[in-house]
């Protein structure tokens, strides 16, 4: 029997034990990822924890609602053992009625036929148990040559760049164009650093030029056998200097070999698309499934608001 849970009758003892040991268990549906993005957050359960689904729930002029939280790729449903595409469409019916509007991301392993309430997500993912000399082979030649250009700027990597200076890099940049980013949303990846540090399932990785100036960051979180590229940041002379792809490949070159797949977290930007590509790296689809059932002036007033969330994203590497 499926169950609809608010947050504080959900187990996260037995939550967390569905999600290590699910088919499809990743990090965004881990208990403490969860509280970070979405506090509050409710869920379907059904038996003992055999299958669960998350609800990031939000409100807005009194109305409750469901939306994919920022830094937040996959959610939809978990299961210890493989799940049929009707058992899935049996708990998207049973999301309650409550919830008016629903925006969000099914993980890759949730299947369904297409239908109007279904759109196509686009992940890039890169398995990494192969030996440098044979991943390497798949970059593409741009890239190829870029990297040859990075080895000659003198850069040099650590690994315990902290979240703030990660953060400022980005403010200091790309952010300048994100005028609807807000204080929140950079708290909120702060956070999320901030506790996989303390919980030892995250570095974070920084390239510097020869006068120790930080060029690009990279936030890897590690989670049911990925590497996720969760958050990245770029000065102008990074750029110039191929500070980011130089990261990237740093990151492949030492992790070869590792029972392990490298999860860009993206992306529908065809931008970024094209430069995870150029790793390698595979398409992977997943589904948004989106309902409204508002009346006509809420619906047009949420709608855009989600858009202006969609130009935010577009541009973040989280996209």
């Amino acid at each position: 029997m499926i169950r609809f849970l608010q947050h504080e009758a959900i187990d996260k003892s037995r939550w967390d034990d569905c999600i290590d040991h699910a088919v499809n268990g990743n990090l965004n549906a881990c208990s403490w990822f969860l509280d970070i993005v979405s506090p509050g957050w409710c869920a379907l359960v059904e038996d003992e924890y055999e299958r669960v689904f998350p609800l990031t729930v939000s409100s807005r002029a009194a109305i409750k609602y469901l939306m994919q939280p920022y830094f937040t790729q996959q959610l939809g449903l978990f299961y210890r053992s493989v799940t049929s595409a009707e058992k899935l469409s049996e708990f998207l019916n049973s999301i309650p009625k409550q919830f008016k509007y629903i925006d969000i991301n099914l993980n890759s392993s949730n299947s369904l036929p297409e239908r109007g309430d279904i759109s196509e997500m686009i992940n890039l993912e890169l398995d990494l148990n192969n030996r440098y000399e044979t991943l390497c082979t798949a970059y593409q030649s741009n890239l190829q040559r870029n990297l040859k250009k990075a080895a000659q700027n003198k850069l040099s990597i650590s690994k315990s760049v902290q979240p703030g200076d990660i953060i400022s890099l980005f403010r200091a940049n790309k952010g300048l164009e994100l005028k609807h980013l807000q204080n929140n949303q950079y708290e909120l990846i702060e956070h999320i650093a901030a506790e996989s540090l303390r919980k030892g399932t995250s570095e974070i990785w920084g390239a510097y030029d020869d006068c120790k100036q930080l060029l690009a960051g990279i936030l890897w979180v590690s989670s049911h056998q990925r590497s996720i590229f969760l958050f990245s940041a770029l000065s102008e002379k990074g750029k110039k200097l191929h500070a980011m792809p130089w990261l990237i490949d740093e990151f492949i070159r030492q992790n070869a070999g590792r029972a392990i797949t490298l999860d860009f977290e993206g992306s529908n930007n065809e931008g970024l698309a094209r430069f995870y590509g150029s790793f390698g790296a595979q398409r992977v689809i997943y589904h948004r499934f989106s309902r409204n059932s508002l009346p006509l002036p809420f619906r047009l007033g949420l709608h855009l608001w989600r858009l202006s969330r969609v130009r935010i994203k577009k541009y973040l590497p989280f996209s």
